[in-house]
């Protein structure tokens, strides 16, 4: 009984040692694994270096001298960088920005040429299998015309000037001015008499296949200063496929000679 008693405990002590021993070797490993199924279990994701961007237009009327404006039309777009997150290290990774453009590669650049809201898609394909996510950016654009002067409408050169507001075919919001100033090649706008008073005219037109479908007058009236500036705000606008809208600037004062500037902001 004692020999049986005083063999027991050490059989249990070297059992505990043992035990200790093997579960201090299996947390190692199953710490390893953890570790690295961690790494692996990352889902993938995009890091974008910012989800709103601004594209910007710039046009400029020039004439040569013989009433034949050229427009000469800048575009200057933002570019996003995007970062895959979370891709395995034999992994191919693609692009897709839903503008027709694509890209390889864990971190690529990207210019929208059209505002509007943008689904960015990457795609990652490895010995893991597939894995795909997606990003929602959204570009907002600003633009600028520095219109000719204006010349009256009863002129026989008489034109009126046209402004394309680049509106895209989504619900925006448009807000901006026409600045109108006297260009100084006749008498300042304050000097001129009651029948002679300068004098412009806004009015916002919606298109179709080159006819005017809608018309909406913004300001109408004749003023005295050297400069006048016309504010506009549209709210929602929503056009339909194939309709653009535009600003038209008309004069009825046939000794005017003002150079409209025109900008505004569009907003998604």
């Amino acid at each position: 009984m004692m020999s049986t008693g005083s063999f027991g405990p050490r059989v249990t002590i070297a059992l505990l040692v043992a035990v200790l021993f093997v579960g201090l070797g299996s947390g190692a490993l199953l710490q390893s694994s953890v570790s690295n199924a961690g790494a692996s279990d990352v889902p993938l994701s995009i890091d974008a270096s910012e989800t709103t961007g601004v594209n910007r237009y710039v046009m400029v009327e020039v004439d040569d001298g013989d009433n034949e404006e050229r427009p000469e039309t800048t575009w200057l777009l933002h570019n996003f960088t995007f970062s895959a997150v979370g891709v395995k290290d034999d992994a191919l990774v693609t692009w897709d920005f839903g503008d027709g453009f694509t890209a390889n590669g864990a971190s690529v650049s990207h210019a929208f040429e059209q505002a509007g809201l943008h689904t960015v898609r990457v795609t990652s394909v490895g010995s893991s299998g597939l894995e795909q996510a997606k990003l929602d950016v959204q570009v907002d654009m600003e633009g600028a015309v520095e219109s000719d002067n204006m010349e009256c409408t009863c002129a026989p050169t008489g034109k009126s000037t046209l402004i394309d507001l680049q509106v895209i075919e989504a619900p925006v919001l448009v807000t901006g001015e026409v600045r109108v100033a006297h260009d100084g090649s006749s008498e300042s706008c304050s000097l001129r008499n009651p029948l002679q008073e300068c004098h412009v005219r806004v009015l916002l037109e919606r298109v179709e296949g080159g006819d005017v479908i809608e018309q909406q007058e913004l300001h109408d009236a004749t003023f005295r200063e050297n400069e006048l500036v016309i504010a506009f705000e549209l709210g929602e606008v929503d056009l339909e496929d194939g309709q653009i809208l535009r600003l038209r600037l008309e004069t009825d004062q046939v000794r005017d000679w003002h150079k409209p500037n025109t900008s505004w902001t569009m907003t998604v």
